[in-house]
């Protein structure tokens, strides 16, 4: 004895199409969020940079608290850009800080943290950003596959109604 087995694949289809319609969003979605937990990483990475030193050999270390104001100061996401399907967004260093004799409109926060990371002439290197990243990056993919799970799953719930 057969049974008959009905399959709804246009259901099934228009179940799909509106999966595809929301996937966009949700990955914008869960790209901010994994922008958050890398600036909350960055940031927290500040406060460990070494308060500024001048050995009698060398060049000097660390920041000075005011320099480490600023670079939480400048510290921010950017708007979310769609290059040909590639979604990017990026957190980064903007404004100007503290003035100095200088710098009398201010510090450009975007070269401090330069040179901080990379070091100059008189300034020992201490790459804050790679060490924030390195230490965050199983958060942030952690937090992004989150957000996208939670999200198709309201969207999968929303279909079924």
């Amino acid at each position: 004895m057969a049974k008959n087995f009905v399959f709804d694949a246009q259901g099934y289809l228009d179940e799909l199409k509106q999966m595809q319609d929301a996937i966009v969003p949700i990955c914008k979605m869960s790209l901010y969020d994994g922008a958050k937990i890398a600036l909350e990483a960055v940031l927290a990475e500040i406060d460990k940079i070494p308060d500024r030193e001048y050995p009698k050999t060398g060049r000097a270390r660390g920041l000075t608290e005011e320099d480490k104001d600023d670079l939480r100061k400048g510290l921010g996401i950017s708007k979310m850009r769609d290059d040909s399907g590639q979604i990017t967004v990026k957190i980064g260093f903007d404004g100007y800080g503290h003035s100095t004799p200088a710098w009398p409109d201010g510090i450009p926060i975007a070269m401090l943290a330069r040179a901080i990371c990379r070091g100059t002439s008189w300034l020992k290197e201490y790459d804050f950003t790679s060490k924030a990243m390195k230490n965050a990056r199983a958060r942030i993919e952690s937090g992004i596959a989150n957000r996208i799970d939670i999200q198709i799953q309201k969207t999968i719930g929303e279909n079924k109604t």
